[in-house]
C-alpha cells in the first residue's frame, strides 16, 4: 500500500440529496485509515435508534438544549427535518482540524450551505454528490425499506430544490457506482493537497488515464486514416438506420473493456457504462462529429 500521512487538518463536506449515497460513501472512505479521517459527530434531537450509542453515532438532546447551543453559536451548522433537529456541534470539529485530523461532515444541503458561507474556505473542501438521475435515486431510497411512501415522497421533492445548488461547491460527484465515487473523492483530497503524498494515484486516476490513451490511440488512428476507412465500410451492406457513432462507441468500449479488466489493479471497477461515457467524451473533444459528417462528402 502506498502511504499518505495528513499534512493539514481539514473540513470536507460530503452533502448531496438524502439517500444519494452520503452514508456509504463516506464509511468506505473511513475503512482506509491511511487517509487520517474522521467522523463529526452531530447533535440530534431525534431519538436514537436501536444500536445507536450517545457520543458516538450522535449526541442526543432534548429541544430546549439544541435552541442553546444555537443561540450561543455552538453549532457550525444546524436544520430541522421531519420535526427533528441535527447540527454539527462547533468545538470538537475544531479540535480535531487541530490536531492534523481531516474531519468529514457528512450533512444536508441546507447545513452544508451554511458552513460554506460562515467558515473560512481555506479550512474547506465541499463535495455534492450527484446521483445519476433523480429516477436512481428514488430506487435507492425504496431499496432501504425504512421509510414510508410519504416520507419517500418528501425526500424527493426535497432533492428538485437541493441539486440546482450544486453549483455552490467546490467539487460535484456523480455517483455511477459507488467503488468509484470513493475513487473520485480520493482524487479530490490529493489535489486539495489534504494528504502528504509522494506518489498516489487512485483506482478512479489510473482508470481514466488507461481509458484516455487506448481511446486517443485507436480512434485517432481511424480519424488518420479516415479516407480508407470510409471507403471499406462503404463496401459493407449497411442498414438503414445504422449508427455509426454508436457502431464505433461499441468497438472501442470493448476493447477498453477488455484491456483494462486485463489489470488486476483495476478488475474491481467492472463498469462498461461507466467506460462508455468516457469514450463519448473523448470523441467529442476529438471532434468525431466533425469527422464524420465530412467523411462521406
Amino acid at each position: 500500500m502506498i502511504s499518505m500521512e495528513s499534512k493539514k487538518g481539514k473540513m470536507i463536506i460530503l452533502s448531496g440529496p438524502s439517500g444519494v449515497g452520503k452514508g456509504t460513501i463516506n464509511k468506505e472512505l473511513r475503512k482506509d485509515k491511511s487517509l487520517n479521517l474522521v467522523q463529526s459527530v452531530s447533535m440530534t434531537t431525534r431519538p436514537p435508534r436501536p444500536g445507536e450509542v450517545d457520543g458516538v453515532d450522535y449526541f442526543f438532546v432534548d429541544k430546549e438544549t439544541f435552541k442553546d447551543a444555537i443561540q450561543h453559536d455552538e453549532l457550525i451548522e444546524y436544520a430541522e427535518f421531519i420535526g427533528n433537529f441535527y447540527g454539527t456541534p462547533r468545538k470538537t470539529v475544531y479540535e480535531r482540524i487541530g490536531n492534523g485530523e481531516n474531519v468529514i461532515l457528512e450533512i444536508e444541503v441546507v447545513g452544508a450551505t451554511q458552513v460554506l458561507k460562515k467558515e473560512k474556505q481555506e479550512n474547506l473542501v465541499s463535495i455534492f454528490l450527484m446521483p445519476p438521475s433523480l429516477k436512481s435515486l428514488e430506487q435507492r431510497l425504496r431499496r432501504r425499506g425504512t421509510e414510508k411512501e410519504e416520507i419517500i415522497k418528501q425526500r424527493l421533492d426535497k432533492a428538485l430544490l437541493e441539486i440546482p445548488l450544486k453549483h455552490k461547491y467546490k467539487y460535484v460527484i456523480e455517483i455511477d457506482t459507488v467503488e468509484n465515487a470513493v475513487e473520485k473523492v480520493k482524487d479530490v483530497l490529493m489535489k486539495e493537497e489534504t494528504l502528504e503524498v509522494s506518489k498516489y494515484y487512485s483506482k478512479y486516476h489510473v482508470l481514466r488515464k488507461e481509458v484516455n490513451t487506448v481511446v486517443k490511440q485507436s480512434y485517432m488512428f481511424f480519424v488518420d486514416n479516415w479516407r480508407e476507412n470510409v471507403e471499406r465500410i462503404n463496401t459493407i451492406r449497411i442498414p438503414d438506420g445504422f449508427d455509426f457513432k454508436n457502431y464505433l462507441v461499441d468497438i472501442l468500449t470493448n476493447k477498453i473493456y477488455s484491456h483494462v479488466l486485463a489489470n488486476e489493479e483495476l478488475s474491481v471497477i467492472e463498469s462498461k457504462e461507466f467506460i462508455e461515457a468516457i469514450i463519448e467524451h473523448l470523441m467529442i473533444d476529438v471532434n468525431f462529429f466533425s469527422i464524420e459528417q465530412n467523411a462521406f462528402q
